[in-house]
């Protein structure tokens, strides 16, 4: 992607300051007017974790549509449903989409979900429309401590890239080993990283 002209949305998550409140999860059902039983957003309780008492660590752990940058989703989609447009946020065309479920099974992150009622595939959209109007996603909105920035990870100007930049040694993609180069990017606790790297799946 040539990062001199296109923008490539992505979300930074510090894994230090999120306390499993489920403030976006809440948030993204009230913004996209997800139904009842579907989540585009879940927060994760990671641990204890440790050997030994006095050891044990407890970790928060948000997960969602990573917006990959090769989504393994869209080569699976028989109808073309699931796209890229420019800015590199993955959606779904829910008039394509007739449930077929490729896309759920080939995502490495279990982020996109069955709509029991419309009987189409549904998932975070990264709360473009905001996005684009130079506003934070719905979730990164309501965060109570912050632990969310989303935007423009081509513009070294941009918040999300200052953090990045700030935080190099701290960051990480999950599963980087299935290639599908993940946009939303966590960053490590101080305490615990290299236990909690093993249980998500950081090589």
């Amino acid at each position: 992607m040539d990062s001199t002209s296109q923008k490539h949305y992505g979300m930074v998550i510090d894994l230090d300051k999120c306390t499993g409140c489920q403030a976006c999860a809440v948030a993204c059902k009230m913004e996209n007017d997800v139904d009842l039983g579907v989540f585009w957003e879940r927060v994760y309780r990671m641990g204890p974790i440790g050997q030994f008492p006095d050891q044990l660590e407890m970790f928060y752990f948000p997960n969602q549509c990573m917006h990959c940058e090769n989504p393994s989703c869209i080569s699976v989609c028989p109808t073309k449903a699931t796209y890229q447009p420019d800015g590199g946020i993955v959606l779904v065309g829910a008039n394509l989409c007739f449930g077929c479920q490729y896309c759920i099974w080939a995502c490495p992150y279990e982020a996109r979900t069955l709509n029991p009622n419309t009987k189409t595939v549904e998932k975070c959209i990264l709360c473009v429309h905001r996005l684009e109007q130079g506003e934070q996603p719905m979730c990164a909105y309501t965060c109570t401590t912050g632990c969310r920035v989303a935007g423009d990870m081509n513009d070294p100007d941009s918040e999300i890239s200052r953090i990045l930049a700030a935080n190099a040694d701290r960051v990480f993609r999950v599963h980087p080993e299935f290639g599908n180069q993940p946009s939303v990017v966590y960053l490590l606790p101080r305490k615990g990283a290299e236990t909690l790297c093993k249980s998500i799946g950081r090589s």
